[in-house]
């Protein structure tokens, strides 16, 4: 159960549920207000990529769609950023996409490299402060051939396009989340068989595991290489986390023993194992008998993505999925996809995120579904209520970046779920400022006029 928030008597209680703006003087005036996106759900023209061919076969696809155009954010990079600083954002959370950088083995695309250089440089102008992934779920097709992340040998490959990037980009990057949700890549593309390879079953779950381990060696030698680039090219001091999507896992019969176990053992394979591992050194639970890897911890701050809770129910037919069921929802808001509106869990996990590794944290990611755009402001004030809180108790949040400036490319929704606080017609590329990005921005201002 979670401890009763500390008040204080110079600030506002922060108090889930009240609408007033009161809880945003809470907030240092230097916090970081952004959002997020990922290259190949909004840059368009990247053919060489395992999603550019994947999101070619209709049946992939919820809306039959593919990625090769998106939001054609490569070529109207700059008005996106206008629009983005005239809504007043001071942090941006983008990607590199692997495939355009080195379509084929050893072929570095410099002309490519060049005009991201372009795009970082235009955010420095603005005084928008990048958050640079440089993996987010996207590979080279040649790369994905062969084995991609469940062969570590592959890992040179990686490596090396990541020293490339960080050599070329760092005197305009200081701040990295180097592995997009290893989670939630290894369960869609090798459990559940709906992303790139299209694994699924036992064979996939065994496959999964390897990807995880990977990326853990990755994570690794990557907080290495960074720390070392920017050290030996003079570039200023980095800082290097990842973005970890992160649920709540509560049984949906709390009584029942069987639900308390799975839900406990679904939460620890979600939210922890990885992160264990990369926090210790050490490889945690399925990934190794506690191996080591690294000599301490391999990230500075936590980056979490947060969108929902599940509700898991013991199954005796679900041996893939370690008996682990999700209950549909019933009785909660949902977003368009069904995903359960639930703002509490955030600060629930920033508190348990906190709790076991002290260190600092972002909110890399968190948004909604909304097409209409009816539940997304007050989506935006439940959830930053919750970050108040979290601050309120000493729980050191940096920032927040909402998912996402753009509606986008949503892998195997299609087009179909729309995420941004900005409209896009994707048959014009016409961009329409949503009220709650509106909203948002006043937020914003409320909070670095009146924080601390």
């Amino acid at each position: 159960m979670a401890p009763a928030s500390r008040k204080s008597a110079s600030r506002p209680e922060a108090r889930p549920g009240t609408r007033s703006p009161a809880f945003l003087s809470i907030f240092p005036r230097d916090f970081l207000w952004g959002t997020a996106t990922c290259a190949t759900q909004i840059d368009g023209g990247d053919v060489h990529s395992d999603w550019a061919h994947f999101s070619q076969v209709p049946s992939n696809i919820a809306d039959g769609k593919d990625c090769l155009t998106a939001c054609d954010h490569w070529n109207r990079f700059e008005e996106d950023f206008k629009l983005m600083k005239s809504l007043g954002m001071n942090a941006y959370r983008l990607g590199v996409d692997w495939s355009r950088m080195e379509p084929r083995p050893g072929e570095l695309d410099h002309g490519a490299l060049n005009h991201f250089r372009s795009m970082l440089d235009s955010l420095q102008r603005k005084g928008i402060r990048p958050l640079l992934t440089l993996n987010h779920f996207t590979l080279p097709r040649w790369w994905l051939d062969r084995g991609g992340w469940t062969r570590e040998k592959n890992l040179e490959n990686f490596l090396s396009f990541a020293s490339y990037i960080v050599e070329n980009v760092g005197d305009l990057v200081t701040e990295y989340t180097t592995i997009n949700e290893p989670n939630v890549y290894a369960m869609f593309a090798y459990m559940e068989g709906i992303w790139p390879p299209g694994k699924k079953g036992l064979g996939g779950y065994l496959q999964s595991v390897k990807v995880l381990r990977n990326m853990a060696l990755a994570q690794g030698r990557l907080y290495d290489l960074i720390h070392q680039t920017h050290a030996v090219k003079g570039f200023g001091a980095p800082r290097v986390g990842m973005a970890k999507h992160v649920r709540v896992f509560d049984p949906a019969r709390p009584e029942n023993r069987l639900d308390r176990d799975r839900a406990a053992e679904a939460e620890y394979r979600f939210n922890y194992m990885w992160t264990d591992s990369i926090h210790d050194g050490h490889l945690q639970g399925a990934l190794g008998k506690n191996e080591k890897f690294h000599d301490g911890p391999c990230w500075d701050f936590v980056g979490l993505n947060y969108y929902s809770r599940d509700r898991i129910r013991f199954s005796a037919t679900a041996l893939a999925r370690l008996f682990i069921d999700r209950e549909e929802v019933r009785d909660a808001p949902t977003n368009d996809l069904g995903w359960e509106i639930y703002p509490e869990g955030l600060y629930r996990l920033m508190q348990q995120f906190h709790e076991r590794y002290h260190l600092p944290i972002r909110i890399t990611e968190n948004g909604i579904a909304d097409a209409a755009d009816a539940k997304r402001e007050q989506f935006l004030v439940s959830h930053l209520q919750q970050i108040a809180r979290a601050l309120q108790e000493g729980i050191p949040v940096e920032g927040y970046y909402h998912w996402s400036f753009l509606d986008n490319f949503e892998w195997a929704e299609g087009y179909t779920a729309r995420f941004g606080l900005v409209d896009v017609d994707f048959s014009s590329q016409a961009r329409t400022v949503r009220n709650s990005a509106r909203a948002y921005k006043k937020m914003i201002a409320q909070a670095q006029k009146s924080g601390r």
